[in-house]
This record gives structure tokens, C-alpha cells and sequence, in this order.
């Protein structure tokens, strides 16, 4: 198991910068290790982002 991938289990993802978008006026990206949807809360802050799952409410990917 990598290094990388317990580092991202316990929420602290890397964010890959050179496939940073720029979506409705934020940037999105993906985590350079796991792939997880980050999306950027305030400058250079990056936050994994919520998704809907099923009908069981609001639940963090990663």
C-alpha cells in the first residue's frame, strides 16, 4: 500500500495542478493519487466535494 493512498484516506488529498478548470467561477480538479473530485473553497485551500449518493443524503467522496 502506498504512502499516498493513506494519506488521502485520512482526507489529506493532493491536488493535481496541471488539469485545474475553471467552472461557474471556481476552480475544480482531481486528487494526483486517489482521483477524487476537489473543488477550491478559498486560495489555494482545496476541499473534497460533496456528492448525492442513492437518495442517502450528502456524503464526501474520499
Amino acid at each position: 500500500m502506498k504512502l499516498a493512498y493513506l494519506t488521502c484516506a485520512l482526507g489529506r488529498h493532493s491536488v493535481d495542478l496541471t488539469n485545474v478548470r475553471r467552472t461557474h467561477g471556481g476552480h475544480v480538479g482531481r486528487c494526483r493519487h486517489c482521483g477524487t473530485a476537489l473543488e477550491e473553497v478559498a486560495p489555494f485551500v482545496w476541499k473534497a466535494q460533496k456528492v448525492h449518493d442513492a437518495g442517502l443524503g450528502n456524503r464526501r467522496m474520499g
